[in-house]
């Protein structure tokens, strides 16, 4: 049978190259969009602001670049079996999906009355950011060593930069002036997030190949304590409750019947 795992391997550095392409590439048409479109104020707009202008489709593009940046990225996280964490696996695509929504429903205008595109955008967007980084600490508390460590706190770090802005964003706060300006800064948090879990991962890999060599190793010294079991149980006989211990009479008596069973005890007649 042909060894998969070259093929694996160059398929994991493909796909790592794509996905630190597409979110490049995402990087620079968010900044684009802020050259071209200099009437929003990025302390006070937030990025949804830049798909209702002219120039939208770049902003589509960009969300859409992004969703595929991270499958590339978070793929190896979720068809390796050592490396998969179904809970994880559940928040990364709810990440990939809220971001393609975010493209499908557009946010309503400023001041325009509340539409159910409008409120399928808000809470996807809500959904996105919040799934990435407790994906990451589902990922990380599974794994051990410095990349795991670094994963997990920057995961805390994007999850408390998010309660500012779920308050100003969903409800009414003394930030809402400033909610343009927190959205970026956890948007930014959350790409640099995507990125480490996407070249980290090798790291956190290795850990997983420990515990299965591990594993594999307690069954094979687990599997010979049973073997030598039950050599002794032939050797001495089997031994139940209220039998005599090893080495006693009854010991003795079955060593002597084994042996003349197979021609080492004293001859009949």
């Amino acid at each position: 049978m042909t060894d998969a795992r070259p093929a694996l391997h160059i398929a994991d550095r493909l796909g790592r190259l794509l996905g630190l392409a597409a979110a490049a590439l995402a990087l620079v048409l968010f900044a684009l969009l802020h050259v071209l479109v200099s009437r929003l104020s990025p302390v006070t707009d937030t990025i949804s602001d830049y798909a209702l202008s002219s120039d939208g489709w770049i902003f589509d593009a960009a969300v859409l670049v992004l969703a595929g940046g991270s499958v590339c990225l978070l793929g190896p996280l979720l068809w390796r079996r050592h490396a998969a964490v179904p809970s994880a696996t559940a928040c990364y695509a709810c990440w990939c999906l809220g971001l393609v929504l975010l493209t499908v429903f557009p946010r309503d205008p400023v001041g325009a009355p509340v539409t159910a595109a409008g409120e399928i955008h808000k809470w996807a967007s809500v959904i996105a950011l919040l799934s990435l980084p407790l994906g990451a600490l589902l990922t990380a508390r599974r794994r051990r060593g410095p990349g795991a460590r670094v994963v997990a706190v920057t995961a805390a770090v994007c999850l408390v930069a998010l309660v500012p802005f779920v308050s100003a964003y969903l409800a009414s706060s003394p930030l809402k002036p400033y909610l343009g300006l927190i959205e970026r800064a956890v948007a930014l948090g959350e790409i640099a997030l995507l990125l480490l879990l996407g070249t980290i991962r090798l790291g956190l890999r290795a850990t997983a190949h420990l515990g299965a060599a591990g594993s594999t190793a307690g069954l094979i010294q687990h599997t010979s304590r049973s073997g030598q079991r039950s050599v002794d149980e032939w050797r001495g006989g089997a031994y139940r409750a209220g039998d005599a211990q090893p080495g006693g009479p009854v010991d003795s008596i079955g060593q002597r019947g084994v042996a003349g069973q197979f021609g080492g005890g004293e001859r009949r007649g």
